[in-house]
């Protein structure tokens, strides 16, 4: 279905570009931009010998972030070579009765910081001030598990970074010389492991003390989701 998609998207931007012209005055390129991603998944037992536990998760669906980007074009071979670095965050609040029938509030989710290498090819169609491109990568993803118990976090113990690739396409259109505005497509796999404990025993919650589970819990994050960014870009 993503792949469809993403065919889509880039049959759409050749149909609404039509001369082929690339102008490219200032070589760099700083945008600034936000995302939205279409779904993520938390699993709770990655590593449980049980097949079942291992492999239900929380479902954590659209998450917004936010980013900075930036290019350096070489205006004769038609590409660019850029790095990006974002700010996901993500977290729901459920209630679970304890022992004594009371409702305790749990706040699970994560945040997570991609950073990503990428090469970028502008495709020979469109107008001096409309422009597409696709482009791939790799990306070094570092996040945490964002776990709370009766208002009580589970410190983070130990947690081990994520690398991936992704793909994408985008258009880029100039508002002014120095000022354009550019959507993106991309689609890739964030994926990191994370190690959580409980420091305290107990927590006090509504002046009742409520157990707390002593022993490290591990956890795994994917964010696999379509991303769907718009920002605005500076060139100089």
């Amino acid at each position: 279905m993503q792949v469809r998609f993403f065919g889509l998207w880039i049959t759409l931007s050749i149909v609404l570009s039509s001369t082929s012209s690339f102008a490219q005055d200032h070589p760099y390129d700083l945008a600034v931009f936000g995302t939205f991603t279409t779904s993520s998944k938390l699993f709770h037992h990655p590593n449980d010998a049980d097949e079942l536990l291992r492999s239900a998760f929380l479902p954590l669906n659209n998450v917004f972030s936010a980013g900075i980007d930036l290019r350096r074009s070489f205006e004769a071979l038609r590409i660019q070579i850029g790095i990006s670095i974002e700010y996901l965050k993500k977290t729901e609040t459920s209630y679970v009765p304890d022992s004594s029938s009371t409702l305790i509030p749990v706040k699970d989710g994560f945040t997570a910081i991609p950073i990503e290498l990428s090469g970028y090819f502008i495709i020979p169609v469109g107008t001096d001030d409309l422009h597409l491109y696709m482009g791939g990568g790799g990306g070094m993803y570092i996040g945490s598990r964002q776990y709370e118990y009766a208002g009580t976090s589970a410190a983070i113990i130990g947690r081990k970074v994520g690398y991936g690739i992704h793909i994408l396409s985008g258009l880029q259109y100039a508002l002014h010389p120095r000022v354009s505005l550019r959507s993106e497509l991309k689609f890739r796999q964030i994926q990191f492991e994370n190690m959580n404990k409980f420091v305290e025993d107990t927590a006090l919650y509504n002046g009742v003390a409520v157990a707390l589970d002593p022993e490290p819990f591990s956890s795994r994050i994917d964010i696999d989701g379509m991303t769907l960014s718009l920002g605005l870009v500076f060139h100089f």
